[in-house]
């Protein structure tokens, strides 16, 4: 019936990917260009959408989200392709 058997794993690693993107999104549109030691906004990284490139300061929260989110893509797309390359035993004929 379907054509695409498994697709689950596929798509979990491709909601990771949308979910990881939608937050570096949210950074570069709504984190300051300046560090803001007051709001604990002090960790630098430079983030890239399309051609715009430009440095935000990240707090605590945000750097653990941002690598968070990371080690969820990677565990998902490296659990994706376990699944798909996985040795099947072969039916008995």
């Amino acid at each position: 019936m379907s054509n695409l058997p498994n697709a689950e794993r596929v798509l979990a690693a491709v909601s990771a990917l949308a979910l990881f993107a939608l937050n570096e999104v949210r950074m570069f549109q709504s984190l300051p260009r300046m560090p803001d030691p007051g709001n604990g906004q002090t960790h630098a990284a430079s983030i890239q959408i399309m051609d715009a490139a430009a440095p935000v300061y990240l707090s605590l929260v945000d750097l653990i989200v941002r690598w968070g989110l990371v080690g969820l893509v990677v565990a998902l797309s490296i659990w994706a392709l376990a699944e798909t390359f996985e040795k099947h035993p072969q039916p008995a004929k």
